[in-house]
């Protein structure tokens, strides 16, 4: 065979060969130019609970891109007032991926504590009073015992070291050493209790414009069994012939009984809002007391 020819032949193969080469190169070359830039991915973000998200498109994206400014970021569906998990949005031209933003809260409360005086087997222990400051995202902040053998020092005279727990609603806690004293009963006054003055009111009402049905002698712990017992009394006032008597031709719709609270938070009355419809709007009124008929089934 033709020597010649069969150069000829074999140098045409090893041409093939670097053109077919070349053209793979080109088209992976063209592949990460041109692609690339479109087939991009995000990542799931994490982000403590009260902390606001970014809003730098580069954060979310788990793909490096040199053209972030022309990504668009859409936080519209995330609540970071909440724990949990939302989702985000990103675009780049008529490519939409989608993305999770886990809201988590991970962090104990910090406190400082107040020794804590009590009558010895007070019924309307409040553990929360060892609390002389909380702050936490995840309100309120929970006390308990650490150890449930400390529960039988509320009921010995004397001062006790107590161990105690402050945790959140998502179960974020840290421990301290808290100091109780406790009295012989009857010999302790509270001075929250000796303070009448008009604070806040558990309606969030302000400015408190209201009647007050019901003003207490002395302040009284919200928890206690004292206030569910004045609660209890409030709540026996018969509405329908108060409104029957007062606002004839009106229909009640709703009620509710507002506590009003001393700045610590103890109560010191009652008021009773009402709303009213007069068959063409409604009307808010409160109960006043000297217009209560007491003894009006007594009278009949």
């Amino acid at each position: 065979m033709d020597e010649d020819f069969l150069d000829v032949t074999t140098n045409s193969k090893h041409a093939g060969v670097l053109l077919m080469l070349v053209i793979v190169v080109l088209a992976g070359c063209g592949y990460f130019f041109v692609f690339k830039k479109i087939h991009y991915s995000v990542r799931t973000v994490e982000i403590e609970y009260g902390e606001e998200p970014s809003n730098d498109v580069r954060d979310y994206l788990k793909t490096k891109v040199t053209n972030y400014y022309e990504y668009r970021l859409d936080l519209s569906r995330v609540n970071t007032e909440e724990v949990g998990e939302y989702t985000y949005y990103v675009s780049h031209n008529k490519t939409r991926k989608k993305g999770t933003i886990k809201v988590v809260d991970t962090k104990a409360p910090e406190f400082t504590l107040q020794e804590l005086t009590v009558e010895e087997d007070d019924p309307d222990l409040f553990l929360g009073d060892f609390l002389a400051s909380c702050e936490d995202q995840s309100k309120p902040c929970l006390v308990t015992l650490k150890n449930s053998k400390d529960e039988a020092k509320f009921g010995e005279v004397g001062k006790h070291e107590i161990e105690i727990e402050v945790a959140d609603i998502h179960g974020n806690k840290s421990s301290a050493t808290a100091t109780l004293n406790v009295v012989k009963k009857g010999s302790y006054v509270d001075p929250k209790s000796l303070d009448l003055e008009y604070a806040s009111n558990s309606k969030e009402l302000e400015p408190f414009k209201g009647l007050i049905y019901k003003k207490l002698e002395k302040a009284l712990k919200p928890e206690g069994e004292q206030a569910g017992a004045e609660m209890s009394i409030v709540s026996t006032v018969d509405l329908e012939k108060y409104v029957e008597d007062n606002y004839p031709g009106s229909k009640l719709k709703d009620s509710e009984i507002i506590e009003l609270y001393n700045k610590s938070s103890y109560v010191i009355g009652y008021s009773i809002m009402l709303t009213l419809n007069n068959g063409y709007k409604d009307e808010i009124v409160y109960v006043d007391k000297d217009r209560v008929n007491f003894n009006r089934e007594e009278e009949e």
